[in-house]
Order: C-alpha cells, then structure tokens, then sequence
C-alpha cells in the first residue's frame, strides 16, 4: 500500500471528509490527520477530547433567538440535558461576566459522538469547531514529586451566576487588572509579594491548568489558588523573616517553577513585576513606580495547561482551547473583585504558532476580536513572533496552466509531527487545481485533485497525510494541509518518515493566475522538557541569507528571486483587529531585532506589521533583557518577541491607572478597540525622528564598513524600521538619552 485516496467516514469521528455540504459546519483538517493516523501522535484514540467552537447566530429552530456561548450552555442543563452524554461545558461559560453574555466562542470536552451530531441533532448550531488536545491518561499523572507530600489547598474553578447588572458601586475606585497567561509562573517570588517580615501575594487569583492533583478529568480542571490561599502557604514557610520558596512549591505540588529559569515569570516580571532593589526590568518603568506613588495592578494569572505529562505537543493544537479557557477566567475573576465597579483588564499573552491564516480569521484570533469589541474596557497585548529568518513562509505565484513546486526540508532525529498549511485565496476553484507530494527518494504522489483526503502508507503506520477541506475551521480562506510522521521513532512498531527534502508541486489548471502563501508550522519544545521537536523549513538556492557574508538579512529584496519570504510572518495569533502586537528592537542602538517578525497580515486592511515595538536585546553582547528567574534575588535574560510585548502591556496597564487616579476620564485613551490605536500613537510619538540621532548611527554599516547596502528603514543596522516591521513606532527605553537621542 503506497499513496491511496480515502472516501467515506473518518475512522474515529464518523465525519465524511470529502464533499462536505456547503451549508455543513466548518471542520478542522488536523481532525483528519487525526483520524488517518488513529490518533497515533496525539496519546491514541480518545474517550474524551478538548474542543474549541464558534456558534451561530442563532438558535436554527427560532431565528429570532440569539445562540450564545451562554445560552447553549444554559441548554445543556435543560432542555438538551441527553447532549451531556457527547459534550459538555465549563460554568465560565454559562455564567459569564455581563458584558460577555452575547459572545458566540467556547470550549466544550466531546466525545467522538459530537462529530456526528454536528450535522444531525445540532445541525446549524456551530458554525466551526478546531481540535484541541485529547485528554489523554497521562493527563491524571500526579503533579507532585514521588514520595512528597503536599499541602493541596484549593479546586478547580466552578462558577456561578454573577451578581446583578444594577449592582454598581459608584464610590469604589477604578480597578486595573493585568492578566497573565504562560508557562512557569513563580507566584511566590518577591517581585509578585510584600517584603515584609510576613510576606502577602500581590497575585488575587492564580489558576494552575496543568495541575492534576485536585481534580478529575473533565471540564473543569487544574486547580485555583486565592490570595488567602497563596498567603497561607507563604505564612507556612517563613523562617526568620525568609521565605523558602521551594517549600512553598514544594507544599503546592507546583512543578512550574522548580526549574531556574521560566518563561512566564520573566513575562510577568515584565509585566507587572515590583522591584525592591534598583534593578529595572522593564524599559519601561516610571519612576513613580520605584517609590509607590504610582499603584501596581493587580494581577491574575494563569499557568497554561501542556499537551499532556507523557505527550508534548509542539504544533499548537492545545494551544486555541486553553487560551480561551484564561481569557474567559481571567474575565470572570476581574469581574467578580470589581464587585460592581469600574474596572480595566490589560491581558498579556506572549505565546505564538507560525502556520494559520494570517488574516485575522483564525478562531482564536477572532474570539480575542469578539471580546475586546463586548468587554468594557479589555486589552489584549501579543507578540510579533520571532520568524522572520526561519524560512517558514511562502509566497508562491502560479500563472494559469502552469505548476510551481514548494521544497520543505524536514530534518532528521525530530520526535514530533510536521505540518505545512498551503493557504488559498477565498474565491479560488479548487478543483482546477491539482498536487503532487514527493518524499525523499522518490515514490511520488499521483497528481490528484486538492478536493481529497491522500494518505501515504509505504509499510505499517501513515507517514503523510494531505487534508484539503472546502469549508476549513481554522480561517475563512481555504487550505491544505500536508502532515508528515515523525523522523524518528521510540516505538518498534512505528515507521518514521523520511529526513530530507519533500517537494509539494501545485499545478494550477483554472484560468486566472494564483497567488499562494504557505507556511511550515512552529516546532519548539517548550524549555525544561526533553529535546523533541526539530523545526522544519523552506529551501530555495535563491534564498540569501546574509548581506555581502557579514551579517544575517532580516529584509526581503525589492526585486527577489525566491518565493520564501521574511514578509508575512507574523504570528498566526498577531493578525486580528483589536489585538495590540509588539515587535522587537534593540536597547543599545535602536535596531530591529533580525528575529522579529514582520507583516503585512493577507488582509492588509487589518494589519500592516506590528503596532510598535520594544526592547528585547540588551546590546550586541548581552542578549535578551533581563527580569526575574523562578527564585527571588536572581535575574536572567529573556529574548524574543515575548519580551517585548509585556514591557507595552505594562505600559497600557499604568496608562489606565494614572488616568482613572487622577480622576480623570481619559479623553486620548478611550474604551477598548483602541488600545492599538493608542499604542500605535504613544510609540509615533516617542520614536526619535532621522534627523535627531546621533551621526555615527547613520554612517557606515560596522559589519560591512560600507553604507547601508539597502535604503533607510529597510535594514536591522539602520536606526528606522519599515511599517511592517513596526513602523516608525517604538517605545523608547531610559537610556535612548545615553547614546545621544533628544526626544
């Protein structure tokens, strides 16, 4: 059995995924990779899997009934309480703030049931669902140490209705929330508490999605702390006026934070970190900050839930379902200690995947749009992304009767599934386009139609998967997918798939030429895991990479030669309309940080590039910034994108304070969607025009000693970048003054 066209009913979830019916819920095709591959890379086949769902407008049976994420979950509990058997729904979505009521996103935990019903008993109820993680048994694992024992404070969250809409209090100050969502957040470090003899948690709530000690599998999972519940822990481990850290993690079974470095406590530092010492974190630090004049936010936060203790996915299928899942916590809870009053929420949310859509239409980017439009006063502020020269987007014209090919080099020793997504236009008729996939070594695909399901199976196991869906969840533009096994294998009875390079050749055969965009999706082991993933690429012998040898090309060529591009890169969470993105720079000399990714987004008219951009790199010699590692005292350095964009978080949440402190209503900072809109003109405001720079910065380019070989603003090592590598906008640190920098 080689290559072999598959009709009929996936193996798992029954779902027929060749010539779905156009008025037909809109599938996710990593469903069908799922599927060909019996769940093989994800765990094996589930009883229960996570999913995340956009729903109709309205009920199908009443048009005039508004279908919410509210009311569907009001129908679970009576009048489709039989569903319960295939889906059910957290309470974060049946009782949610008011200003949410009317959001139509949610996630939901469905059993291969769902799939059918979709277009039977709950036909024209969601409009498009994606796959999240299954959960798996491993999932059960205890989160503590063999032979530990733990003081396990605290459950799950489960909520219920809110308080009244009439219930204001109008004499409460105005409270501002940052919200935090990442990876290893060291909740007891001194720059989230008091230094006080007794410490107190500056951190209201703090729910752990990965922790599996207090609940079951289902809904409702991880655990939720209060702030008398951290407190409690802190008082239990104070000596002398020390706190011990590491007993505090120890007695919570928190494994997030026993390594010496994390990501999401950098992020948080970043963020909302006090510094008790005149170490400055962040660029962006007021000095009214250092002396208490100007009040912290007060924080939430959220550890993310990993894809599984004996599985790590690194291609992003959590991640859409437990974003979502804090967005809508960190919503509720911010809401519930408002009590009534007014409140601002600056959400942070420095994670990131490079395959998707790019034009704004992604599920998670267009439920992140949804809320801020519904919410009073929310900002949501992302990375960049930080692939800008990993060779990971095409941008490849097809003139009409001809073919082009596509070379993707998938690298040897990686334990993880590769992924490349070929993004169509909208308006295209797929079914004059055909493929061709052909492996290393040959034993090339037929050219078949692109309105197919084609598996490769040269000996026991799928090693290829081509998915092409008429009506795909993931965004409103049609897409392949092409999926590949891992290279190397741990299983005996598992075949890896060939290192090397694999051609994807697209014949177009309609009548009109084509533009397609394709990217390789991100393959990252998260840090402190063990080496998985190994990220893949494009290659193209007309690709340059380095200007005249010295220094890496961060710029795409006017006139280039090569169908991989650096433009187009950003994020596939960096594309909506409401989002605030943060590119990259660096401190020392203003130049872009060559990773930092650039735009524009497919649909320019959301997005040409980042709305500003901060510092991510100290100097050419000290790279990254620095912030807080996991225990207090110690500070190591964070680069990338993610950096970045709390530094502007931070920003947008101290904004908000001294506003609404000084009893003022803000007239140039208005209710959400315009936090970007703000963003974009603070970093205009502040970014030092050509003329006020110091001369040694426009002269001679010290990796070429020659001048700039390409015009100002085009280049890392010129002081300006273009707009879609953050425009002219980026929010300066204190030290622009010490290299010469009037503003």
């Amino acid at each position: 059995m080689s290559w072999q066209s598959l009709a009929g009913g996936g193996a798992w979830s029954g779902l027929n995924w060749i010539g779905r019916a156009a008025n037909s819920t809109r599938a996710d095709p990593y469903l069908a990779w799922a599927d060909t591959t019996a769940f093989a890379h994800l765990g094996g086949e589930p009883t229960w899997v996570r999913v995340i769902l956009e729903l109709e407008a309205h009920w199908p049976a009443a048009a005039a009934t508004p279908l919410t994420a509210q009311t569907f979950a009001e129908s679970l509990e009576n009048a489709n309480a039989a569903w319960k058997k295939w889906i059910q729904v957290s309470t974060v979505y049946r009782f949610p703030p008011h200003d949410l009521e009317a959001s139509r996103f949610l996630t939901a935990i469905v059993t291969n049931q769902f799939f059918t019903e979709i277009d039977g008993a709950m036909k024209g109820v969601v409009k498009r669902f994606e796959l999240g993680m299954p959960i798996a048994p491993g999932d059960a694992m205890a989160s503590l140490a063999p032979g530990s024992e733990a003081l396990v404070p605290g459950t799950a969250p489960v909520f219920g209705p809110v308080a009244p809409a009439g219930a204001a209090v109008t004499d409460a100050p105005h409270a501002v929330f940052m919200g935090v969502m990442d990876d290893g957040l060291a909740f007891a470090h001194e720059r989230f508490r008091s230094a006080a003899d007794i410490p107190l948690t500056r951190i209201e709530y703090f729910w752990n999605q990965d922790d599996a000690a207090a609940a079951p599998l289902g809904v409702h999972y991880g655990r939720e702390l209060a702030s008398g519940d951290i407190n409690g822990l802190l008082k239990q481990c104070v000596s002398n006026g020390l706190l011990d850290e590491d007993a505090v993690y120890r007695l919570n079974g928190y494994v997030g934070a026993r390594k010496r470095w994390a990501h999401g406590t950098e992020v948080m530092d970043l963020a909302c970190g006090v510094r008790h010492n005149k170490i400055d974190a962040a660029a962006l630090t007021l000095e009214g900050e250092r002396t208490g004049t100007v009040q912290p936010p007060r924080i939430l936060c959220v550890q993310f839930k990993t894809a599984g203790r004996t599985i790590r996915d690194t291609s992003g299928l959590w991640f859409a379902v437990h974003a979502l899942d804090a967005i809508r916590y960190l919503l509720r809870r911010a809401d519930d200690l408002a009590d009534g009053a007014g409140y601002s929420v600056v959400l942070n949310l420095s994670y990131g995947y490079m395959a998707g859509p790019h034009d704004g239409s992604s599920i998670i980017e267009s439920a992140m749009d949804e809320l801020i439009g519904l919410h009073r006063d929310l900002s949501i502020v992302v990375p960049a992304g930080n692939s800008n020269t990993l060779r990971c987007h095409a941008d490849l014209p097809i003139a009409k009767g001809t073919s082009s090919p596509i070379t993707w080099r998938v690298l040897p020793d990686c334990a993880t599934p590769g992924f490349l997504e070929i993004w169509l236009p909208e308006d295209v008729d797929a079914s004059n386009l055909t493929v061709q996939i052909t492996p290393p070594g040959g034993d090339g695909s037929p050219a078949f139609p692109v309105e197919h399901l084609y598996t490769w199976q040269p000996g026991r196991n799928v090693l290829c998967t081509a998915v092409y869906l008429d009506r795909v969840a993931t965004g409103h533009c049609k897409m392949i997918l092409i999926a590949l096994a891992p290279t190397t294998m741990n299983q005996l009875q598992r075949d890896p798939a060939p290192a090397g390079n694999w051609t994807v050749t697209l014949a177009n055969g309609s009548r009109d030429d084509l533009e397609i965009h394709a990217w390789v999706q991100r393959n990252e082991t998260a840090y402190g895991y063990p080496l998985r993933g190994r990220q893949s690429r494009f290659e193209d012998l007309a690709y340059k990479r380095f200007v005249f040898g010295a220094h890496v090309r961060d710029f795409d060529e006017d006139k280039a030669s090569t169908w991989i591009k650096r433009g187009g890169t950003l994020s596939s969470i960096a594309t909506g309309e409401h989002t605030v993105v943060v590119g990259a720079y660096r401190r020392t000399d203003g130049r872009a940080a060559t990773y930092s990714s650039t735009g524009p987004s497919l649909l320019a008219a959301k997005r040409s590039g980042p709305d500003a951009a901060a510092v991510s790199e100290d100097s050419v010699a000290c790279a990254g910034v620095l912030a807080a590692s996991t225990r207090s005292g110690c500070v190591v350095a964070l680069s990338g994108t993610s950096a970045a964009a709390p530094q502007v978080a931070r920003l947008l949440a101290r904004q908000k304070i001294i506003e609404y402190a000084n009893g003022l209503q803000p007239n140039t900072f208005t209710p959400q969607p315009s936090a970007r809109v703000w963003v974009e003109t603070e970093a205009d405001s502040l970014d030092p025009e050509p003329a006020t720079l110091a001369p040694h910065l426009l002269g001679p380019c010290f990796g070429t000693l020659n001048p700039p070989p390409v015009p100002l603003g085009q280049h890392a090592y010129v002081p300006r970048l273009l707009e879609i590598r953050a425009g002219s906008g980026r929010l300066p640190s204190p030290r622009w003054k010490k290299r010469g920098i009037k503003l």
